[in-house]
């Protein structure tokens, strides 16, 4: 999921809606995603290999992913079984040298390789162990390798740090050293020399391990790994002895030719932070500068189309180009694309408005990637060259021209393409013809239909084996995100732009992927029912579920409604109805909820223990919250609703008494707000933060501004003759029209323009003690006994009637 769309300050939060159970949470913001913090429709594994793939896009971590493509273990064993050959598996020298458990190998050390016992039984078919009694020298460096393994891999913990045996390293590796002047087998040779230079430079003895590698290893002619395990211990070298531009360029060298230390060299190369033109200096042919100009462009996470055009210069047929390419478009999703579309309401908190200066930049790279890719696609120097205009159609797409991209698309209809890159022809097809959709009807949606199919069945067989996503995550699942991204930013606003909420709402969900441990809709899709429904959206929505639409498009785009209950959706259409004051309504739709769902509440913060309130009492101060009087049962939605139809009835029925009727509404109604003791009847999340936040809701009116229970308190003082609740009627309006007054947030000034936020809370603090009621309180109700209590109780309006006496 998008993390950053749901980060929280300290919220209590009743989710109620698409949940086996009620459930309260208590969140503080956690980590984005760094594979799903952006709207991305342009999948960055669609290339022939995923080699590069630790170098793939993302601005929130260093690397995509911090695991080597290779594994160094399988290519040693692999050049171990075809040295000692005859049957040996590679599978047995890798579990024989890298995966026997401590005693396994200290029985095998101890006891076969020394000649003084026979294989555990474990091992007796280990082919590679079997093939050693016959081979004296590569036993004896096996034996030797194996023997210095306890003083060079010494595991350093973190409140028990071990400091190397620097002494023994020495002296291991001048063994080593002369160990290597025995056998003349090259193989054999080879490891010792590495296993010299290696104990060396664990000892910190840079210069004579240094001196292993240019006096016998820097020629040695050999394909073997080994050879760039020792490259890599040289490049480590040079940095220890401060030439660390040569050290960034032989860790250049290292990422070009052994991706099992590719990782490696690339973290090695950017922590020497020396300049790329001081490397290219040293580079000795047009591949290396390749090289070089990649690296520095995979630790670029601004718009920069240099280190693409200066590989494709170099070395136009490597799969370095293919990712520089994706990364680029990768990052226009991240700075254009996420600001430029219009949003559902809600994700629209993230989106901000763009600059001018950084649009201006953005279009300006769309241009110089768009010939790029021109060129790319003519000289076809790169093999998989239609990337060249799968890439033109999704910038045509992001510059909503969609006839050059349909163009563009058309021209690889004679392509035999790959499935990924047909994958993504048909994302960029779909998201072309709905922008292509000027009015969404029946015939339009109709075209849609084919490739919200194919999409949909994508996505399910991406999840149906994917243990990342039924845990929970979006990141690694790059279909479920194409299908959540366009439901909730392309169509959900297309509806929402026609006024048709209902739609808006189902196309959210159809967005939201389901794998076999996850059932629940998104965050955004929660939000978006939760916050944003009136009732008779969710009354087309519930008719739907009760009768599958016929026509085709709506029919699908209805088919998860099946998976929720009824609790489900009127408990939703219920508190609708409560936040439109429908309490009649409201009480019938609660009635088919089930009393369990209706009745967990959320946990308040005195005993932490879920408890109901009562909304009808009426507090002076807000603080601390009275929710119950003596062993009273808190009240749910569909008891609250009961109750305020009955006075609303009684309002007619006994109009003597409806000053108080209107009073205990008005009550009802600025409990329901989040300054109330009762805020989960219309709020399905409390904040620390909403307390005079501007409105973002339709309901805000009473969960934030509290002017409809304003209303109620005027009604009811100008229904009545009593002086006293005249005064008290006076107070609680006083306070409602406070919490109408909108506090200043750092969240509101984005230009950190922090010496307009202190003016605006100085301002603040002055209008919360300027409330006109207070002048009708000390005017009209000065004599009252309540006024006295008002006073005695509230600093705002003690702080008034000091600047009313100067």
């Amino acid at each position: 999921m998008k993390i950053w769309r749901k980060l929280l300050i300290c919220s209590v939060s009743l989710i109620v809606f698409f949940f086996a159970e009620i459930a309260i949470n208590i969140a503080c913001g956690g980590e984005g995603d760094p594979y799903d913090y952006y709207v991305s429709f342009f999948h960055n594994d669609i290339q022939r290999t995923q080699e590069y793939k630790p170098f793939y896009f993302t601005s929130y971590s260093f690397l995509y992913d911090d695991e080597e493509q290779v594994s160094e273990a399988t290519l040693n064993s692999i050049e171990w079984a075809a040295y000692l050959g005859h049957g040996v598996k590679t599978e047995d020298v890798e579990k024989a040298m890298y995966n026997l458990k401590y005693n396994a190998d200290s029985t095998l050390y101890n006891g076969y390789l020394d000649g003084k016992g026979p294989l555990p039984d474990s091992l007796k078919s280990n082919t590679f162990l079997q093939a050693l009694a016959s081979n004296k020298s590569a036993l004896s460096y096996y034996q030797f390798a194996k023997g210095v393994e306890p003083v060079a891999n010494v595991k350093s913990e973190y409140w028990n740090p071990k400091e190397m045996d620097t002494k023994a390293l020495k002296e291991d590796g001048e063994e080593a050293l002369s160990n290597a002047n025995t056998p003349k087998d090259k193989f054999i040779k080879l490891r010792y020399l590495y296993q010299a230079q290696r104990l060396l430079h664990y000892g910190k003895y840079y210069k004579e391990a240094a001196d292993v590698y240019d006096k016998y290893l820097v020629n040695y002619k050999t394909d073997s790994h080994v050879k760039g395990w020792t490259l890599a211990l040289r490049a480590g070298e040079s940095r220890w002895l401060g030439d660390t531009v040569n050290s960034a360029y032989l860790f250049s060298k290292i990422f070009a030719a052994y991706p099992e230390r590719r990782v490696q060299a690339y973290r090695n190369f950017n922590y020497m932070r020396v300049k790329t033109a001081a490397v290219l200096a040293l580079a000795a042919n047009k591949n290396e500068k390749a090289v070089i100009h990649a690296i520095d462009g995979f630790n670029d996470p601004a718009l920069n189309i240099n280190p693409l055009k200066e590989v494709y210069e170099y070395e136009p047929s490597s799969d370095m180009v293919g990712v520089l390419l994706i990364r680029e478009i990768n990052k226009l999703e991240e700075q254009y694309v996420s600001t430029t579309l219009t949003p559902s309401p809600a994700v629209s908190s993230y989106y901000q408005t763009m600059p001018d200066s950084s649009k201006n930049k953005a279009l300006a790279h769309i241009k110089q990637l768009e010939s790029f890719c021109q060129k790319l696609s003519a000289e076809k120097k790169y093999p998989e060259s239609s990337l060249g205009n799968l890439a033109l159609a999704y910038l045509a797409w992001m510059q909503k021209d969609t006839k050059s991209g349909l163009g563009y698309l058309a021209a690889l209809n004679s392509e035999k393409l790959s499935s990924k890159f047909n994958d993504q022809k048909q994302i960029i097809q779909l998201l072309l013809t709905a922008q292509g959709i000027q009015q969404y009807n029946e015939v339009n949606e109709a075209t849609l239909l084919p490739s919200l199919k194919w999409l949909d069945d994508k996505v399910a067989h991406e999840i149906k084996n994917n243990t990342a996503y039924n845990l929970g995550y979006y990141g690694l699942s790059p279909f479920a995100i194409t299908a959540r991204n366009f439901y909730q930013d392309i169509m959900a606003p297309a509806y929402l732009k026609q006024g048709d909420s209902s739609k808006a709402a189902i196309a959210m969900l159809q967005g939201d992927a389901s794998g076999s441990n996850v059932t629940e809709a998104s965050s955004e899709t929660i939000n978006y029912w939760q916050n944003y429904l009136h009732s008779s959206a969710l009354n087309k929505i519930i008719a739907w579920k009760k009768t599958p639409p016929a026509n085709p498009y709506l029919h699908f785009l209805t088919q998860k409604l099946g998976r929720y209950s009824n609790d489900d959706l009127y408990e939703l259409l219920g508190t609708a109805y409560l936040r439109e004051h429908k309490y009649a309504e409201a009480a019938n739709a609660l009635k088919i909820v089930n009393n369990k769902k209706l009745s967990a509440f959320p946990t308040n913060f005195y005993d932490e223990k879920a408890t109901g309130s009562d909304p009808f009492i009426s507090q002076m101060p807000d603080y601390p919250k009275l929710l119950l009087n003596n062993n009273e049962k808190g009240y749910n939605k569909r008891q609250f609703a009961q109750a305020m139809a009955g006075f609303q009835k009684q309002i007619k029925a006994d109009p003597k008494n409806a000053s108080a009727y209107y009073f205990t509404m008005g009550t009802a109604l600025y409990n329901t707000s989040t300054y109330g003791n009762a805020w989960y009847l219309i709020s399905y999340n409390w904040s620390s933060t909403d307390y005079g936040r501007k409105s973002l809701y339709y309901y805000d009116a009473d969960y934030i501004k509290t002017t409809n229970a304003e209303k109620y308190f005027l009604k009811a003082r100008q229904l009545s003759t009593n002086a006293e609740f005249k005064a008290k009627c006076t107070f609680m309006a006083a306070k409602c029209r406070q919490k109408q007054i909108k506090l200043p947030s750092y969240s509101d000034y984005r230009d950190y323009n922090y010496t307009k936020l202190q003016d605006d809370e100085k301002n603040y603090d002055k209008a919360v003690r300027r409330n006109p009621y207070f002048a009708e309180l000390q005017k009209s109700y000065g004599k009252t006994a309540y006024y006295k209590l008002a006073v005695n109780d509230c600093s705002y309006l003690r702080d008034f009637l000091k600047v009313s006496k100067k």
